[in-house]
């Protein structure tokens, strides 16, 4: 038997101490920034503090809360899977720690830690939880794992993000043989609109070219921008070497429409290097060095086309590509 002098917490609760506690709970639940909220093995809300009020359901009493579920205030699979975590709770009396949760209809992100809750003789009557709000956190994290894929400049995915898609694209082809493309697109005599016309301009039509390319790609396809006037675009699944030329001639097409930047009718073309790849075990760097060499072989074509790698496929039309 359990020594009750070693054991203070097993002593009879003085009135004392019950008040002690009573104010400590009062506190607790009408602090702000407190997320505490208590409910019986039905999942009915037991009492809740002001701040999970606040976080959850403003506007409400807490009198408009008591003996409610998550069904009645928030979505369907939000409510389920906490229901969820509540009966495995009462079942094994086991915590359900930090577990981060989204409401969907609210768009609020919690993380929240989940107990039994237990009567005077230890037996589990309920669930109790406490949360905290971190939307802010998580949009922020969010934010910055975006910052680091993305291109800042036309939001299209960066290098990093490229090279990932990439090798994921050549391990596929283990699994599923296919083929894949990559095109390698640079604007012809981009450097004169920065010259004559200043980066701003240069800017503008960087950005339009990136949304033309991001309409032009097929669904599923990666567009990136590596840096300066230079872009990719992966293909996964193509078909024959007619396909992806069609691609090809599409880009060439839709980049050669006029740009305007600050008030001035541009046109700039671009050239298209293109590789294809069936290997399972091609090094991504390569495909990338390939795609840039045939992107060279389009410049020296006469620019505004684009060059397949190993195929007969071009097109070229030689075209001034500057105007201001």
């Amino acid at each position: 038997m359990v020594n009750a002098r070693l054991h203070p917490s097993l002593k009879p609760e003085t009135e004392d101490m019950r008040d002690r506690k009573l104010t400590c709970m009062d506190n607790l639940l009408s602090a702000g920034d407190a997320i505490v909220y208590f409910k019986d093995r039905q999942s009915r809300f037991l009492f809740v503090s002001a701040g999970w009020i606040a976080n959850a359901v403003p506007g409400l009493t807490v009198e408009q809360v008591i003996g409610k579920t998550d069904f009645d205030f928030f979505s369907k699979e939000f409510a389920a899977a906490t229901f969820e975590d509540e009966q495995r709770i009462m079942l094994t009396g086991e915590p359900v720690i930090t577990k981060l949760e989204l409401d969907e209809r609210s768009g609020v992100w919690s993380s929240s830690t989940k107990m039994a809750l237990r009567d005077a003789s230890g037996q589990i009557v309920g669930t109790f939880g406490i949360a905290r709000n971190v939307t802010e956190l998580v949009e922020t994290e969010k934010a910055l794992a975006r910052q680091a894929l993305h291109d800042p400049l036309t939001d299209l995915a960066n290098r990093v993000a490229l090279m990932d898609r990439l090798a994921q694209s050549i391990h596929e082809l283990e699994r599923q043989p296919s083929a894949l493309a990559v095109l390698f697109i640079d604007l012809d005599r981009f450097k004169q609109i920065n010259d004559s016309l200043g980066h701003d301009a240069g800017d503008h039509v960087l950005a339009e070219a990136g949304r033309r390319l991001m309409r032009l790609a097929r669904r599923g396809d990666t567009v990136a921008r590596l840096g300066g006037d230079e872009f990719v675009v992966l293909c996964r699944d193509v078909g024959d070497d007619h396909d992806v030329a069609c691609i090809g001639d599409r880009i060439v097409r839709g980049l050669r429409a006029h740009y305007l930047a600050g008030g001035r009718d541009l046109s700039t073309t671009a050239s298209v290097g293109i590789v294809i790849s069936r290997d399972s075990l091609a090094d991504p760097e390569r495909l990338i060095r390939d795609a840039d060499t045939m992107m060279y072989e389009a410049k020296k074509a006469g620019r505004d086309c684009y060059r397949v790698e190993g195929s007969a496929h071009s097109s070229c039309r030689g075209t001034s590509n500057f105007r201001a």
